[in-house]
């Protein structure tokens, strides 16, 4: 018998990717190969980030065929739609954009892969929150809106229609609710702030309430399972949700957790010489960016030596 290798899928998977944006991007898609392709999406976790990252390759390549182009100037001179101008924005800001036929639906990728601040949109009257380097694929009808995260963090307050989330294997139905979800190696986090959301499962909708974070394993081959859970405090919520408009609030964190935090916003990294000093506790609040006036407050504080250099801030004793 005769066993593919996990390169040989890969590549597969790449290539599968790369046919769907090409596809996609030189006319709009059939009912029956949006079906199809929402198929694919849906067999594998891993096609979802196959897909996000060719359609990120295929954009910054800005690749156009003459049909395209004649195309693109006559849509422009059309009325646009509220989705439609939320994704110019969306492609403006960096992200990927991709449209099908409005009397079908709409579907676009987010990819926000750069150490920045996390941006904030507004899709079909939800508010959602893209942090860095993570990636969401969305589709919408009349009535039910859809959202599978690719990598990363995604905030998302659900104020119009029930949505429909996946992250790995995890599969989630909610409406008037407020979270965050994220894909953290083996285990998915769902931090749920408001409302009440359905766990999708063995044919049955198992419902968890707010407020309350809820670790799921995360595993290709299992269905997940339901790790830990605990609850929120009003405080805590504020604390959780501080990132969404670039923010960090620190109630004694080890200096460690804290550098790991923005370490993911800077291209500036923070480094610890010592294992002692990794564990030393700090507490405020600090802008995501502002990492020097971070560096300023932990050499304040814990009585710490900071050195500069190209690229690096280094704390020492």
């Amino acid at each position: 018998m005769l066993y593919s290798s996990p390169v040989a899928d890969g590549k597969t998977r790449q290539a599968d990717a790369t046919h769907w944006v090409a596809l996609a991007d030189a006319r709009d898609l059939s009912p029956s190969e949006q079906q199809d392709l929402a198929a694919w999406l849906n067999a594998d976790a891993r096609n979802l980030g196959a897909y996000v990252q060719a359609k990120s390759v295929y954009q910054a390549l800005n690749y156009r065929t003459t049909a395209q182009n004649e195309r693109s100037t006559a849509h422009r001179s059309a009325p646009t739609t509220t989705r439609r101008l939320f994704m110019g924005s969306a492609v403006a800001a960096g992200l990927v954009g991709l449209c099908m036929p409005q009397k079908v639906h709409d579907h676009f990728v987010m990819r926000y892969r750069g150490r920045q601040a996390p941006q904030q949109y507004v899709w079909n009257g939800n508010r959602v929150t893209v942090d860095a380097r993570s990636g969401a694929y969305f589709s919408s009808s009349k009535t039910k809106n859809t959202m599978q995260v690719a990598d990363g963090r995604i905030g998302m307050e659900i104020r119009r229609n029930q949505t429909w989330i996946s992250a790995g294997a995890l599969k989630l139905v909610g409406k008037n609710t407020n979270f965050d979800i994220k894909l953290q190696g083996e285990t998915i986090i769902l931090s749920l702030y408001a409302g009440t959301m359905n766990w999708l499962r063995e044919a049955q909708h198992h419902a968890i309430t707010s407020p309350q974070v809820f670790h799921f394993s995360n595993s290709k081959n299992d269905s997940p399972e339901l790790i830990k859970i605990h609850p929120l405090t009003g405080d805590a919520s504020l604390v959780q949700q501080a990132w969404r408009n670039g923010q960090i609030i620190l109630n004694n964190s080890t200096l460690q957790a804290a550098v790991e935090e923005f370490n993911q916003y800077s291209d500036t990294q923070c480094l610890i010489s010592s294992n002692s000093l990794n564990q030393r506790k700090i507490s405020g609040s600090f802008d995501l960016l502002k990492i020097k006036d971070f560096a300023q407050a932990v050499s304040f504080l814990l009585g710490c030596k900071t050195k500069y250099e190209k690229g690096k801030i280094l704390f020492y004793v």
